[in-house]
């Protein structure tokens, strides 16, 4: 028996450089408008927890599918966070809304942060989850070298086939951050990162679009310079374990403090025993995350 589960209410097609960028509303209109920020190889099908909490309390999540990504992996360029920003602040024109809210997940976080710097006028709140700020690279660290040791299996699977729906959610199990807490909704998000036919089914995401991308966070100066001239208070949602549920997250708290220094309007607060995917991706993860942002839910 298939469990159903929550997927996006509507989809648009919104003009941008190079393109359509596939965009996605959860649940009903009427609600105050959201704007969710996947990370760098994931798509809209990573909210569906955190959308049904957002919902729960009066808002409508809108989710896009970034450049290079999901159902907007037919967009060639350009990349980088400024091409990023570009995007949102043309969903926000398309919606019909002055500013929006924006919630940004690992890279999301980057893109929402790159969005104040250049259109500040249009976003009127912004909360980073396990990602906005980066270290500076390590000595001796290249871009080229870093990324696979940060994104591990995420980044080694953009150059697999599978050769089934059932190989790839297989593929992804064996990630102890994931395995875990695999859920119907798992199904769904590993289902749509596919594209292609059996036996050569391959993930959606842009190898290209994330080198550039990644590079851009490292090597461009639109991040800090952006984080460093936050008028607001930004809050960052750092979990205590890292991308495959190792005990070292993408965040530790001291390096992530020294390196606050420089960006005061940013606060951090620690959700424990959570890990970069769980987060989000999990009913707790969810519900903890939503009630560290705005509070618990009011059950009628």
């Amino acid at each position: 028996m298939t469990i159903p589960v929550f997927i996006p209410e509507a989809k648009f097609e919104v003009p941008v450089k190079g393109g359509n960028l596939a965009l996605f509303r959860y649940g009903p209109t009427g609600g105050k408008p959201v704007l969710l920020l996947h990370g760098i190889t994931s798509s809209n099908r990573a909210w569906p927890f955190f959308a049904k909490e957002l919902i729960s309390r009066g808002f409508t999540p809108y989710a896009p599918d970034l450049r290079g990504r999901g159902e907007s992996n037919n967009i060639e360029g350009p990349f980088g966070m400024a091409a990023h920003a570009q995007d949102m602040s043309a969903i926000i024109d398309f919606l019909g809304f002055e500013k929006m809210e924006v919630i940004g997940h690992s890279m999301g976080a980057f893109v929402g942060v790159a969005l104040i710097g250049i259109y500040p006028e249009k976003v009127s709140r912004l909360v980073f989850i396990d990602g906005g700020v980066l270290f500076p690279l390590p000595a001796g660290f290249t871009v080229e070298k870093i990324t696979p040791i940060i994104l591990g299996p995420a980044l080694a699977r953009l150059s697999m086939k599978f050769e089934s729906s059932e190989a790839y959610r297989d593929f992804w199990k064996t990630n102890p951050a994931l395995g875990t807490i695999w859920s119907p909704e798992l199904d769904e998000y590993s289902d749509y990162d596919l594209q292609g036919s059996p036996p050569n089914l391959r993930p959606r995401t842009s190898v290209k679009a994330l080198e550039e991308d990644v590079r851009d966070e490292f090597e461009g100066d639109l991040i800090p310079k952006s984080c460093a001239g936050l008028r607001e208070e930004v809050l960052l949602l750092r979990t205590t374990r890292g991308l495959q549920n190792e005990e070292t997250p993408l965040y530790p708290l001291e390096a992530l403090n020294a390196l606050l220094e420089q960006f005061p309007k940013i606060t951090v607060r620690t959700l424990d025993n959570l890990n970069h995917y769980s987060v989000i991706m999990s009913e707790e993860g969810a519900r903890r995350s939503a009630n560290a942002i705005y509070g618990e839910a009011v059950v009628l």
